[in-house]
């Protein structure tokens, strides 16, 4: 028992010099002795912006974190934890240490610091998990700064990095918040590639698993929009040398294989939903004041950025429509009123196709108001290819 006893001791202390070394919050992570070229590295970015943080009881992040704390453990990997969002201490390096046995003088000892390691490693996670940061989403800064932090020290060529959180970037200079950025990824792409913020071979190698990326704000994206938010991510980590191979609510294996399709419409649409509340009155298919704002960006990029396109207007309603013209009249209303202004401000009337579907295609539950307003929209399908 007492030889048994001075063991636990030993790793023990061999433990608390593992956890003393691994915290910290210094911008560099310090290089560890006796690293190799050939070791694994894992970056983990924490979303801490308010829709991440109504995330945390309902999302199983600690369980997807135990996994790869698992894996880290198995394979000695060096895990670096940042947050990204917006506001102080953000990108800040939360933890940076190998998940190792630091002496393994038995397998109690090695089984015991493992096991201290990887609680470690999850610990850290959840102290992050559980911060709020107000602001913009600036999941580009996070990335940019993870690049900085893996660079520190060598590692193995394929790097898996995991980023948990919100992924609709409204910090300059896209806005991902708004549908006619939203709606045309490769353009968004290139406004964050004109101002040097994705340097070619900055994410060589990686290969990125991307975690509740849709959960905006508002509660979450429609099927449309998660998948233009998709492509979005799965475009910028490409231009950079990286890789896109997981898009999901939870983390399905890790380390995943294989990388995200590119979207069906790629190439040759751009498909702009726009809620029937900014343009319109309830129930009316008279433009508000303010949404001329919204249709001259529509007309702009038809006019200037896609001059030869095509774009088909169509109006849909709620099933639960409410006194006065059907559903269908209303819909086919609101697509000719959005069409004329198109025309009014430099648009051809040939190159404007006009269709009224009512409450076909639903796209939310029609039992809550919410889902009435998702289903009361415009969708513009710009044909450019």
């Amino acid at each position: 028992m007492r030889h048994l006893a001075r063991l636990i001791s030993i790793a023990v202390g061999a433990i608390l010099i593992l956890a003393g070394c691994g915290l910290g919050t210094s911008h560099q992570p310090a290089l560890t002795a006796g690293r190799t070229a050939g070791s694994p590295a894992i970056g983990i970015l924490v979303g801490t912006g308010p829709a991440d943080h109504g995330l945390h009881q309902a999302q199983p992040w600690a369980a997807d974190t135990r996994s790869v704390a698992a894996w880290a453990g198995g394979s000695g990997a060096r895990v670096i934890i940042d947050r990204f969002g917006s506001g102080p201490g953000s990108s800040d390096v939360m933890y940076n240490a190998p998940v190792i046995s630091t002496t393994a003088q038995n397998a109690l000892i090695h089984k015991t610091q493992l096991r201290h390691a990887e609680n470690a490693l999850v610990h850290a996670f959840g102290r992050e998990q559980s911060t709020t940061t107000d602001g913009p989403v600036n999941l580009i800064s996070g990335v940019r700064a993870m690049e900085q932090h893996l660079s520190v020290f060598p590692h193995a060529r394929v790097t898996n990095v995991l980023i948990f959180g919100n992924a609709v970037q409204t910090a300059p200079p896209v806005n991902l918040a708004d549908p006619l950025q939203l709606a045309d990824p490769k353009a968004a792409l290139q406004r964050v590639v004109s101002q040097g913020l994705l340097p070619p071979h900055s994410c060589t190698g990686w290969h990125v698993s991307m975690i509740d990326g849709s959960q905006s704000p508002a509660g979450g994206l429609s099927a449309l929009q998660d998948e233009q938010l998709r492509e979005f991510w799965r475009e910028l980590f490409a231009s950079c040398g990286g890789r896109l191979v997981m898009w999901d609510t939870t983390l399905i294996a890790f380390p995943a294989t294989g990388q995200v399709a590119p979207a069906s419409w790629l190439d040759h649409r751009i498909i702009v939903p726009l809620p029937a509340s900014v343009l319109f009155g309830p129930n009316s298919p008279a433009l508000r004041p303010g949404a001329g704002r919204t249709l001259g960006a529509v007309a702009r990029m038809l006019t200037r950025t896609y001059p030869a396109a095509t774009a088909q207007i169509a109006g849909y309603a709620a099933a639960v429509h409410g006194p006065g013209p059907t559903a269908q009249a209303v819909a086919r209303a609101r697509a000719r009123t959005t069409a004329a202004w198109l025309e009014a401000h430099g648009v051809r009337a040939s190159r404007l196709s006009v269709h009224g579907y009512g409450d076909h295609d639903q796209i939310a539950p029609d039992t809550t108001p919410a889902g009435q307003a998702a289903n009361r929209r415009v969708v513009i399908s710009i044909d450019v290819g």
